[in-house]
């Protein structure tokens, strides 16, 4: 059994609480509301945020409810955000299966992220005013947003500095993820140091699991990744592996590295170039690496939580992060 499914089998229950959740909250009686709604909600995916909620909650001693409540509301905003993502990135499949703008059309799509949207909202208006969480998802919210908008502006920029795309996929990625282990942590404490742990646990994971995402997109199977592969390649979209090869390439290859990220590019010879490119300067290892960096760092912020399964999980989940492949 691998440690994923370990961590899995260690809080099913409280998972499976999560996924009624998700349904007894975005159901409509609108047949074809449902019908769309459902398709993307149920679609799978491995539920990391909703894990991480719960987890970060027993480590800090809570095992009530709430937990499953918030963790379907991190969820819910991560489904709305891949609706939305898809008919911008104009994706055809999605973990697996047809995205909904591609099985309906982008208004459909657009709206259905809408409904979502409004979903959460209706599960938060029944929270406390001075509920943690509501400033946490509302602070989250605007700064995924924040990060769509600042990289949709920036493709296209060959010129892109590492430290401005970590800081781009720290709001677009990263925040939601820490969100999930912040707001754990706030139902099971008050300690301001157990809660700014789990924070930076997020912080960090949420970075590495990115960087690994992009590694993915060049060498994954699109069968096990769940959606076509090159896509960002496709997009002219630099992203980590990307950013590090223009770093250590000589600059003719930096030359073409540019003309290849051009959308008019022949997208068989673009796909040759990157894929040599990646294999002369090994940088699906050094993003690994970098990865297994931020991995490590979030695993060294737990030091100072109680040694239970939770953080046992939390340690492992690290790991998953970046040795995962899909």
């Amino acid at each position: 059994m691998s440690s994923f499914d370990q961590i899995v089998q260690l809080i099913a229950d409280d998972l499976s609480a999560v996924e009624a959740k998700l349904t007894e909250n975005t159901a409509s009686e609108y047949s074809f509301v449902d019908m769309a709604v459902q398709h993307v909600v149920e679609g799978g995916g491995k539920r990391l945020r909703p894990i991480l909620v719960v987890l970060s909650a027993k480590v800090c001693g809570y095992e009530g409810k709430d937990a499953h409540t918030l963790a379907a509301v991190v969820e819910l905003i991560h489904v709305a955000s891949l609706v939305h993502d898809d008919v911008l990135d104009e994706a055809a499949i999605r973990r697996g299966r047809e995205t909904l703008h591609a099985k309906w059309g982008n208004k459909v799509a657009v709206l259905v992220g809408d409904y979502l949207h409004a979903r959460v909202l209706s599960m938060l208006v029944a929270r406390r005013a001075d509920d943690p969480a509501m400033a946490i998802l509302a602070d989250t919210t605007q700064a995924m947003c924040e990060g769509e908008v600042i990289h949709a502006y920036k493709s296209g920029d060959f010129d892109i500095a590492e430290a401005e795309y970590l800081k781009i996929i720290s709001f677009k990625t990263g925040k939601l993820i820490t969100a999930s282990c912040t707001l754990g942590a706030h139902l099971g404490t008050t300690d301001p140091q157990q809660i700014e742990a789990l924070t930076i646990y997020g912080q960090q994971i949420g970075t590495a699991f990115q960087i690994v995402d992009d590694v993915l997109d060049f060498t994954e199977n699109p069968d096990k990744l769940g959606k076509n592969a090159f896509g960002d390649l496709r997009e002219g979209k630099l992203t980590f592996p990307i950013i590090y090869a223009r770093s250590v390439c000589n600059d003719d290859e930096k030359q073409m590295l540019e003309k290849v990220l051009n959308p008019n590019t022949d997208e068989t010879e673009a796909i040759a170039f990157v894929e040599s490119l990646f294999q002369r300067y090994a940088v699906e290892v050094h993003c690994l690496t970098v990865a297994q960096h931020y991995a490590d760092r979030a695993k060294t912020a737990l030091a100072i939580l109680p040694q239970t399964d939770a953080c046992l999980a939390l340690q492992q989940l690290a790991d998953y992060v970046v040795s995962r492949d899909s």
